[in-house]
């Protein structure tokens, strides 16, 4: 175990070392400083990938996951901690364990419907507010700190939303 735990600080320090950007394979070059809408098909698929709009503006947060600062040439996106298919994960980095819950829209509508006892069929843009930006489920309880809150505008979170019903 301790052998394991050690080849994991090992090989997260080299990662972050040579810039790898975030915990799941976010592509490369997917960053702020690219040109608006690079290779990206929809302003939600850029949102989540880069944290910036399909204009070039960087979306900031506060708060979020204690290992982002321990990574030198990274900065979070949604992909970093929910992966590229929104499916979430068990992450580990510099001795931080991080649970991150699927977040595609299946997944959205699950957690709703255990929030409330199974009635709603739908995920709204209010809930994706309350999460993203609030801090809180659709029961209103508070989430886990390394949950950021991110300063987004209602088209931005609109087109996020957009872009994870997209997601398998």
């Amino acid at each position: 175990m301790k052998k394991r735990i050690l080849m994991m600080l090992v090989i997260g320090s080299l990662l972050s070392a040579c810039g790898y950007v975030g915990w799941q394979n976010v592509p490369m070059g997917y960053g702020y400083n690219n040109p608006p809408g690079d290779q990206l098909a929809s302003n939600g698929q850029q949102i989540y990938f880069t944290a910036t709009d399909q204009s070039g503006n960087y979306i900031s947060y506060m708060g979020g996951p204690a290992f982002v600062s321990m990574m030198m040439g990274s900065y979070l996106t949604c992909a970093s901690c929910h992966g590229n298919d929104g499916h979430g994960g068990t992450h580990y980095m510099h001795m931080i364990v991080m649970d991150a819950p699927a977040i595609n829209y299946d997944a959205l509508i699950e957690m709703k419907q255990e929030d409330s006892g199974g009635m709603p069929n739908d995920y709204s843009l209010d809930d994706l507010r309350g999460a993203v930006v609030e801090g809180h489920d659709t029961a209103g309880e508070q989430l886990d700190q390394n949950m950021p809150r991110w300063q987004m505008s209602y088209d931005d979170l609109a087109d996020l939303l957009a872009f994870l019903k997209t997601l398998p």
